[in-house]
């Protein structure tokens, strides 16, 4: 019997390397055979089956024997599912790519890596009928992990790190050793619904360094390499399917193709899942001990069929009594059932009805191409660079979008499951004790205490314990204070935020598109395009000729931590910069003041030149003095490879250390 699956219409799929390997750990790691040995139960049964008389005996055996071939059957078990997320690009390739190589800078990878390891966090899951050890081949992990390696403390990617690094994320493996709850050691088992505060994690990547490559033509059907085979299902038009062993599979680190007109391709799409089999030493048990009772079945000597019966060990019995308990589930399902559940559940399902036989020890594998393959090529690693760190991790929610929990007292969404009901949402708090009941079918969490339910915003009332509907707003923003939260009103087919306390109250009218708080400095952003200035306590702020204003690093990703200092613009669209108090430092004056990537204590400003054509450059400090004279026809604000700043002066394009800059053209105090 198999399970397919439908392709779900053509969208990219993200590689996952680690799922092959997690699946055929799970299935090995739980069913490791034992050694050929006399156990107690073998040598009872044994000794039962030797004290009967020949003929009861035969009788016995052939009733056993009837078993095994029908276990023998149900053990050429295949099952895989066949989805394939598309690419949905197919074009006639008319130029070759580049032949597959590795340009690892080892040094620069393991530097990101330590960087990655420093800045790992997890998120969890809080789900109520949580299962360890239960084959979920989609679901969400109780624990995931990611870095803020690449990102900056306002969420801009940091490029250098995001394009270098991003290949090798799918291939690390986190292993989980020991749990932190209120700093405490707590075992797996008692984690629940509490909210994990750390854990200890090991952190390893295997980064190729070597490779070598096989091919496949496409007239094959069979491909050896290294003493495995690789199964080819079909090759036709661009798409590949074949049957891989985890092992080769694991450390395959890229594919090519070759089109009728011969010219290279890289793949486009690659989609994977492991195929479920029964477990190749279960099948030879099963078949070693046929052989034992046939070999009984064949001869009138009482004596000799004792002592073939010796030849029985644990592993015979133990592959039995598996493959009996799998039969049993197995030989009852039916086409009602297989249909309820469904491709994914049934394949899930039968994974784990199947545990202690079946293993994942082959991949099936799409490979998607942009033209016609005539044949293949297959690079696999050899020689790899093992990057290892322990950590203790840190719960965080550090996704890019909005936190929504409060971090030392969160209200958390958790699920449960139940039988013909599917998944059910609640809230509980990080103690794992339960506020609101799993009741809800659609809970999305907004905020710490608000919550969209059936498309409506609602507030979990604390003390009352129960959710209150607040049908006057369409959506919950941010807190600016305790009390003081931003909600968001439709009117007019346009949207619109304002300041509420305690959900009743109108601070500030619905008349903004956005609020930002910068420690006491509230910055309200008019939909006329003006903003205004408040304190903490919503007093409106003078606002010394600003109209629109924003920080000095709002629109550049870097990883420099730049101070609080904001460029401010007046109704002529003037600029000048001022500090987190409103102070202006420079006159409104230039027409723009960028900062740099990597420099933090001088700014890149503009004027015009007379004939208003084009800018003249300069800088000037965190002080807003003028520390250049405007003479410059352009100052980039990336410096070169070599860490100097680049400018161009009279036509002429120019590079030097910002030091040497500064005492060059530098204005005398």
């Amino acid at each position: 019997m198999a399970g397919f699956l439908k392709p779900a219409g053509k969208a990219k799929m993200k590689y996952k390397l680690t799922l092959a390997l997690f699946i055929a750990g799970l299935f090995l790691n739980s069913c490791g055979g034992q050694s050929p040995e006399k156990t107690k139960q073998a040598k009872e049964y044994i000794a039962a089956l030797q004290a009967m008389k020949l003929d009861d005996l035969k009788d016995q055996l052939k009733k056993d024997t009837a078993q095994l071939n029908d276990l023998v059957k149900t053990a050429s078990l295949t099952m895989q599912l066949t989805s394939h997320f598309s690419s949905g690009q197919k074009s006639v390739v008319q130029k070759s790519e580049p032949e597959f190589t590795l340009n690892n800078n080892v040094s620069k990878l393991a530097e990101i890596f330590k960087v990655y390891c420093q800045q790992l966090y997890f998120n969890q899951d809080f789900s109520e009928t949580y299962e360890e050890n239960k084959l979920k081949l989609y679901a969400t992990n109780r624990f995931e992990f990611e870095s803020r390696y690449s990102l900056t403390d306002d969420n801009h990617i940091i490029k250098e790190r995001d394009s270098l690094f991003k290949p090798f994320e799918q291939s690390i493996e986190t292993v989980e050793k020991s749990y932190f709850f209120k700093g405490k050691k707590l075992q797996k088992k008692d984690i629940g619904l509490k909210r994990i505060d750390s854990i200890e994690t090991e952190i390893n990547l295997k980064l190729p360094v070597d490779f070598e490559k096989f091919s496949i033509e496409k007239s094959e059907k069979t491909t050896p390499y290294k003493n495995q085979t690789i199964e080819v299902e079909s090759i036709k038009d661009n798409i590949a399917k074949l049957k891989i062993p985890v092992q080769i599979y694991s450390a395959i680190i890229g594919y090519q193709g070759y089109n009728h007109q011969n010219f290279r391709m890289n793949s486009s799409a690659l989609s994977s899942t492991p195929m479920l089999e029964i477990r190749k030493d279960v099948k030879n048990n099963l078949k070693e001990l046929l052989d034992i009772f046939s070999a009984v079945l064949k001869t009138d000597d009482a004596d000799e069929a004792k002592q073939i019966l010796t030849k029985i060990n644990q592993n015979h019995l133990t592959a039995k009594d598996h493959m009996a308990e799998f039969n049993v589930y197995f030989s009852g399902l039916t086409e009602e059932r297989i249909k309820e559940l469904g491709d994914i559940p049934f394949y899930e399902e039968v994974a784990e009805k199947g545990k202690n036989v079946i293993a994942a020890e082959n991949q099936f594998v799409f490979v998607e191409f942009p033209d016609d393959i005539r044949k293949m090529e297959v690079f696999v690693a050899t020689k790899f660079k093992d990057l290892h760190h322990t950590s203790m991790v840190k719960f965080n929610n550090h996704r890019s979008e909005l936190k929504y929990f409060d971090v030392n007292q969160p209200n958390i969404v958790y699920n449960t499951y139940e039988q013909g009901k599917g998944l059910t949402y609640g809230i509980s708090n990080k103690d794992g004790d339960k506020i609101i009941p799993a009741r809800f079918e659609n809970l999305k969490q907004v905020g710490n205490d608000y919550f969209i339910i059936d498309d409506k915003l609602h507030w979990l009332d604390m003390a009352g314990k129960k959710m209150v509907a607040l049908p006057q707003y369409q959506n919950y923003l941010q807190t600016l204070k305790p009390g003081y939260d931003v909600f968001e009103k439709f009117g007019n087919d346009e949207s619109a935020v304002g300041v509420v306390l305690n959900r009743t109250k109108v601070i500030l009218p619905f008349e903004y598109h956005r609020f930002d708080k910068y420690g006491t400095l509230i910055i309200a952003h008019k939909n006329s395009d003006v903003d205004e200035m408040y304190d903490l306590n919503f007093k409106q702020l003078p606002n010394q000729g600003i109209k629109n204003i924003q920080t000095i690093n709002e629109f550049i990703a870097s990883d420099t931590k730049y101070p609080l200092l904001f460029v401010a613009e007046d109704d002529k669209r003037k600029k000048a910069l001022t500090d987190k108090n409103l102070k202006l430092l420079t006159p409104f004056k230039y027409e723009f003041i960028s900062p740099f990537f990597e420099i933090k204590d001088y700014y890149i400003a503009g004027i015009r030149t007379p004939d208003g054509s084009n800018y003249y450059y300069g800088l000037i400090d965190q002080n807003g003095k003028e520390v250049v004279p405007f003479i410059f026809e352009n100052i980039n604000e990336e410096l070169d490879r070599s860490g100097k700043l680049k400018y161009r002066m009279k036509n002429k394009a120019q590079a030097t250390p910002l030091g040497v800059f500064l005492k060059t053209y530098g204005k005398k105090s």
